[in-house]
């Protein structure tokens, strides 16, 4: 579960950093590490200065990057600007700032301005200076120095965030200090951001406070989030919550609203955090003592996400309502395992329902399981599941489901699952496939439609084809 709660923190942060609405939040130091877009089209100099970079040699970088910007030319600007960067890499703030400031007054156009602005708050920072985000004069450097806060120790930080909060600020300049504040891990801190997500302070602030919670984890933040969810009477404030438990791994918690809450949609959204805890024999036992229909299937897609293709493989046997059944089918596709392969391999030796039938071809073709697939296309007697095997092959589209295909037609006599087939190739956009058959086959009919599904593919081969057909 640690390891899962790690993974989930990682993306939650990665989407606060650069999706939207999640979102409205600057990416700070990605940037000054990513590769430079344009380099494919740089100078050998360039380059080699780059590779000096990559292999953290500073001091031959500084060099390199000097004679490029010296030298004038496209590369000038972006040298200059890397040239910074190394020098602060190298602990020389001052040397970097300055060679910010010759950026600024030589290339004062380049794109490389708004990094470089941020380098410099960096710079400013290394230097000993304080960094206040209120004396920056746009948002955008405003968030710079509101991330180089959190290298400051939280006596000197914290008070510079209250007040920040509680300036006339955008709210996504806000979020982000929030976000910084969160980081701290000190007292007062967890304090601010309890009161900001109980709705006591910035109430615009409180959802994301919440997840901030949820990240922090601990006793003391699980109490918060649980008090949050128990005072709370806004359906979303309350879902938000037990996203907050979840990533808190505050396992009980989130099994009392699973348990208690009488709201459906909520109990479905506590079985669903219970589900991304890995929370299995807490599952299995609310599945037998729950009696909606609507919170039972949320339960089955809380063990497929926890990969419990044991009791998945359980209530798709004995399960007696068709529906849920079939939900528990479909898990047994999305978990894809061996366990769950011969789970459904079974559960269709041994079905009478054709539609639940049908149910299990779709999970085989959730698993990409052409070899299954391609057996029961052969062996199938029943030609409406022949057909759904045959077009589950098509939907595949892995160099095994080809082979099955073309063989499957080279020894069919139907001429309706052969049409079945001819769809699949067109699935597959196999073009080789149709105008083998365009050539070969017999058929006046299934020559036409071979054609026609040649129509389909965006493909060179296919056109040529096709337009060799016309002059023919």
């Amino acid at each position: 579960m640690k390891r899962l709660q790690t993974t989930l923190t990682h993306l939650l942060i990665a989407l606060l950093l650069v999706a939207s609405p999640l979102t409205a939040w600057v990416d700070i130091n990605v940037t000054w590490n990513a590769a430079d877009p344009a380099e494919g089209g740089r100078s050998d100099s360039y380059r080699e200065a780059q590779r000096a970079v990559t292999n953290e040699d500073w001091e031959e970088a500084e060099i390199l990057f000097t004679q490029v910007a010296d030298g004038g030319g496209n590369d000038a600007d972006a040298a200059l600007y890397w040239k910074a960067y190394v020098q602060l890499k190298r602990g020389r703030a001052s040397l970097a700032r300055q060679t910010v400031q010759e950026l600024e007054r030589d290339y004062a156009e380049s794109t490389w301005i708004d990094d470089a602005r941020a380098l410099e708050v960096e710079a400013r920072q290394a230097s000993g200076r304080s960094v206040n985000p209120a004396d920056e004069e746009d948002e955008e450097l405003k968030l710079y120095a509101l991330n180089s806060l959190m290298h400051m120790d939280s006596e000197r930080a914290i008070p510079v965030l209250e007040e920040f909060l509680q300036g006339d600020h955008s709210v996504e300049l806000k979020e982000k200090a929030l976000f910084v504040l969160s980081q701290s891990g000190s007292s007062r801190a967890r304090e601010i951001l309890e009161a900001v997500a109980k709705g006591q302070q910035h109430p615009e602030l409180s959802m994301r406070a919440i997840e901030f919670l949820g990240l922090e984890g601990g006793p003391e933040t699980g109490e918060a989030l649980q008090e949050i969810y128990s005072s709370a009477t806004d359906p979303q404030v309350k879902s938000k919550a037990l996203e907050g438990l979840m990533l808190g791994d505050h396992e009980q918690a989130v099994l009392a609203a699973a348990r208690g809450e009488s709201d459906p949609d909520l109990r479905g959204k506590a079985v669903e955090m219970l589900g991304l805890m890995d929370a299995r024999a807490e599952l299995q036992e609310l599945y037998r003592t729950e009696t909606s229909t609507e919170v039972k299937a949320k339960i089955l897609e809380g063990l497929f996400i926890a990969g419990d293709a044991t009791t998945l493989s359980e209530l798709a046997r004995s399960e007696q309502d068709p529906a849920l059944r079939r939900k528990a089918i479909e898990g047994l596709g999305l978990v894809d395992s061996e366990e769950s392969g011969q789970a459904l391999a079974a559960l269709y030796a041994s079905e009478t329902d054709i539609e639940t039938k049908k149910k299990i071809l779709e999970s085989f073709f959730l698993m990409d399981d052409a070899e299954t697939l391609g057996r029961l296309a052969r062996t199938e007697e029943d030609l409406e599941l022949k057909a759904k095997a045959i077009e589950g092959l098509g939907l595949v589209d892995s160099d095994s489901s080809r082979e099955a295909l073309r063989t499957l037609y080279a020894s069919e006599s139907d001429r309706e699952i052969k049409k079945s087939i001819l769809q699949a190739f067109m699935l597959q956009e196999n073009h080789e496939a149709l105008i083998e058959v365009v050539r070969s086959e017999e058929d006046r009919e299934l020559r036409k439609m071979a054609l026609e599904y040649l129509s389909f593919i965006d493909s060179d081969e296919a056109m040529d084809f096709l337009l060799t057909a016309l002059e023919d």
